[in-house]
C-alpha cells in the first residue's frame, strides 16, 4: 500500500535515508513522502512541490526488496496524485547507471550536466514534463 507518511514513520524513513547519509528534516512546506507499506516501510519517495513543479529528492527501497517493482509504483503514485503539475526533475549521480536507467525508462531525459554536484562527482539533471 502507498500512503502519505505520518509522524509515527519518521524514525524507519530516516534509517533507509541512513544509506545516503541524509537526515530528512520533516518541518518544511514544500516537502511530501510517500511509502510503501506492507507491514512495514519498504520504500520511500521524498520530493518537493513547489507551486506547479516537483523535485524529486530521494527514491530508496530497502535492499531487501529491491526489484519487486516498488520505486515504480511510488513513482506512479506521486504523478498520479499531481497531476497539475507542469515538471519533475532530479540530480544523479553521474556514476549511478542503475537510477539513470530507472529514469530513462519511466520518461525522464537528461538535460544537463551539473559540474562537481556531489563534491568531486557531476550530477546529471533529469527532466520529464508534464503529460510524457
Amino acid at each position: 500500500m502507498i500512503r502519505f507518511c505520518n509522524d509515527k514513520d519518521y524514525n524507519r524513513i530516516n534509517e533507509l535515508l541512513k544509506e545516503f547519509n541524509y537526515k530528512l528534516d520533516f518541518n518544511n512546506d514544500f516537502i511530501r513522502v510517500l511509502v510503501y507499506d506492507d507491514i512495514t516501510i519498504k520504500g520511500v519517495l521524498v520530493y518537493y512541490l513547489i507551486y506547479d513543479r516537483i523535485e524529486i529528492e530521494y527514491i530508496i527501497v530497502d535492499n531487501k526488496f529491491r526489484h519487486r517493482g516498488i520505486a515504480t509504483k511510488l513513482l506512479n503514485f506521486m504523478e498520479t496524485h499531481n497531476k497539475n503539475i507542469s515538471n519533475i526533475t532530479l540530480e544523479v549521480r553521474e556514476s549511478n547507471g542503475i537510477a539513470i536507467e530507472f529514469y530513462l525508462k519511466n520518461g525522464f531525459i537528461k538535460c544537463a550536466k551539473r559540474k562537481n554536484y556531489y563534491g568531486n562527482e557531476d550530477g546529471i539533471l533529469m527532466i520529464k514534463k508534464s503529460g510524457e
